[in-house]
C-alpha cells in the first residue's frame, strides 16, 4: 500500500439506501478528518495531516471500516460487498476511479481488483474523459495514459480546456477546488416518509433516521441536546368537514442535558401516545431548539462488579480517599496551576488529598478575568526536564548547527520574589527557580525541527566588565 494515497473513496449509494436523509448520511466521517467531500457519486476523505493522530494509515483504515458498517445498513447479503467497496489513491479523482473499477469488478464477480497505475485507468472511470470516449476512442485511447501522449494543443481544442484541467487535477499537477462537508451551526431536518403513517408506532419508527441523525452531529459539535421538537405533516388537508392545520408536532425538554438518544426515544413515545392523530402523517421535522457544550463524563478506574449491569464505582473524592489512606497522601498526585509567568514554574504536581480538601488554593490563576497572551499560541507542547544550556558562534546560538530565530523576542521578567542572589545563582546553572530575566524565542534548523529558547538578558546594573561575554542560551521547549 502507497502511504501517499490519502485519499480514501466509498460509494455514497451504500450510505444514501441506509438513511433517508441525505444530508447526514455522512457526517460520521467528520470524527475522522475535517477534510471529506461528495465527489458525484462517492463520499471522499483526505487524510494527509490525520493519519499520525489515528496510529498510522492501517489503524485509521481499520477504524474507518468499523465506522462505514455501523452507519451503513446494507441489503441482506451484500454486507462484505459494502464493506469491501473502499479505494485509495493520490488524488481525490483517482480515489473515485479506483472505487469505480472496483465496483464494476464486483459486479462481474471478481473478488479480486487489480489496482493498477494512474496511466491504465480506463476513460470511463473519470466523468471528464467519459463524455469524449466516442471521440478518444477513434484516436485510439483506452486509458489516462493514451491521453496524456495525446498533443496538448490539439486535445485542449478538441475537448476543451475544462477537460484537460481534470485530467491534471487527477494526476496532481494542479489543485482541486473542493466544497468541503460543514455541520450545520443549527440542527433541523426533514425526513419525507414516502408513505402514511397512522399511528405513534409508526411515527417514532420513522422518526429515528433524524435521532440518529441528531446524535451525529451532537458528537461531531461537542453539544448536548436540552430541548428538541418533533413536527409532522398531515397528509390531508381536510377531514371530515374540518381543515386541519399544514404542521403539529410537540416539545420535548429534559433536565439534564444529554447526547444519547434513548431517554429522548421513551419520552417521544409517552407523548405520541397520548395524541389523537387526526389525519396521517407523510413528513416528519426534527429541530433542535437547546444545546449546551458538553464533555462526556470520566469512566470508572474500577472494574465491573460480577453479576452487575452497572459498574460498583467509587466517586473521585472517596477513590482518592481510599488509595491515600492505604499508601500515604503523596500516592495519588494531581496538577495544580500556579499564577507564575515562569514556564517551569507555571505548574507543579502536589497531592490530591491536600488539593481536594482546598480546590481553589490560593495563588490559582482566574480564567475569566484578564485577557489571554497572543504569545502563548506559539508556547512549545513540551518542555525540557532542564533547560539545556546551548554554544554560540559569532552570537549565533548553536543546537546541531546553527538555529535562525523564526519569531520572538518575548520578554519575560519574573521570580523577583524568589530573591535576587537566588536568581543569579539560577541563571549561571539554569535552574529553574529564581529571577528569570529573559528574551524567548522560536527557533529552527534543520536537524532539531522548531525549538522554543531563551537568552538571559544583562541586567542594566551589572557591571560592564561582567556583561561583556555573559550573554547565555538555552533550549527550553520543543515542537514535534
Amino acid at each position: 500500500m502507497d502511504c501517499r494515497a490519502h485519499w480514501i473513496a466509498w460509494p455514497a449509494a451504500c450510505l444514501s439506501e441506509s438513511s433517508p436523509i441525505p444530508d447526514s448520511v455522512c457526517w460520521w466521517a467528520l470524527e475522522f478528518s475535517p477534510r471529506v467531500v461528495l465527489l458525484e457519486d462517492a463520499l471522499l476523505m483526505e487524510t494527509s495531516m490525520v493519519q499520525r493522530l489515528w496510529g498510522g494509515i492501517e489503524a485509521m483504515l481499520e477504524r474507518l471500516d468499523q465506522s462505514f458498517a455501523q452507519v451503513c445498513v446494507p441489503a441482506p447479503g451484500q454486507a462484505s460487498v459494502q464493506q469491501s467497496l473502499r479505494a485509495q489513491g493520490l488524488t481525490a479523482w483517482q480515489a473515485l476511479a479506483r472505487l469505480r473499477l472496483q465496483q464494476k469488478c464486483l459486479e462481474q464477480g471478481q473478488r479480486r481488483v487489480s489496482l493498477e497505475g494512474i496511466d491504465a485507468l480506463p476513460l470511463w472511470t473519470l466523468t471528464a474523459l467519459q463524455q469524449h470516449s466516442a471521440l478518444l476512442s477513434r484516436l485510439g485511447c483506452q486509458t489516462w495514459g493514451d491521453v496524456r501522449a495525446l498533443p496538448r494543443a490539439g486535445l485542449s481544442r478538441r475537448l476543451g480546456a475544462r477537460t484537460l484541467r481534470v485530467l491534471d487535477e487527477a494526476y496532481g499537477v494542479l489543485p482541486q477546488p473542493l466544497d468541503w462537508l460543514q455541520l450545520p451551526q443549527q440542527f433541523i431536518q426533514r425526513h419525507d416518509l414516502g408513505y402514511p403513517a397512522h399511528s405513534a408506532d409508526a411515527v417514532l419508527q420513522a422518526a429515528q433516521p433524524l435521532l440518529r441523525a441528531l446524535q451525529t452531529w451532537l458528537q461531531a459539535r461537542h453539544h448536548a441536546v436540552l430541548a428538541l421538537q418533533l413536527r409532522w405533516h398531515h397528509d390531508l388537508r381536510r377531514i371530515d368537514g374540518q381543515e386541519l392545520p399544514p404542521w403539529d408536532g410537540l416539545c420535548i425538554r429534559t433536565a439534564q442535558p444529554t447526547q444519547g438518544m434513548d431517554h429522548l426515544q421513551r419520552l417521544l413515545r409517552e407523548q405520541l401516545a397520548q395524541r389523537r392523530w387526526r389525519a396521517p402523517v407523510d413528513m416528519l421535522e426534527l429541530q433542535a431548539l437547546e444545546t449546551m457544550p458538553w464533555s462526556a463524563e470520566p469512566q470508572s478506574c474500577l472494574p465491573v462488579s460480577q453479576g452487575q449491569g452497572m459498574p460498583d464505582s467509587l466517586a473521585w473524592h472517596e477513590w482518592v480517599e481510599r488509595l491515600s489512606a492505604r499508601w500515604g497522601d503523596d500516592a495519588v498526585q494531581m496538577v495544580q496551576p500556579l499564577a507564575d509567568h515562569r514556564p517551569e514554574a507555571m505548574q507543579r504536581c502536589q497531592s490530591a488529598m491536600n488539593l481536594l480538601q482546598n480546590p481553589k488554593p490560593v495563588g490559582t490563576k482566574n480564567s475569566q478575568t484578564g485577557c489571554a497572551d497572543p504569545w502563548q499560541a506559539l508556547w512549545p507542547p513540551w518542555l525540557l526536564p532542564q533547560p539545556q544550556a546551548l554554544d554560540v558562534e559569532g552570537n549565533r546560538p548553536q543546537w546541531l548547527g546553527p538555529l535562525q530565530l523564526k519569531a520572538g523576542p518575548y520578554r519575560l521578567e519574573a521570580g523577583w520574589w524568589d530573591g535576587e542572589n537566588k536568581g543569579q545563582e539560577g541563571a549561571q546553572s539554569g535552574s529553574q527557580t529564581g529571577l528569570a530575566v529573559r528574551d524567548y524565542f522560536v527557533a529552527y534548523n534543520a536537524v532539531v525541527g522548531h525549538v522554543w529558547i531563551y537568552r538571559e538578558r544583562v541586567r542594566a546594573d551589572t557591571p560592564m566588565r561582567m556583561a561583556i561575554g555573559s550573554v547565555n542560551w538555552f533550549a527550553q521547549g520543543i515542537y514535534g
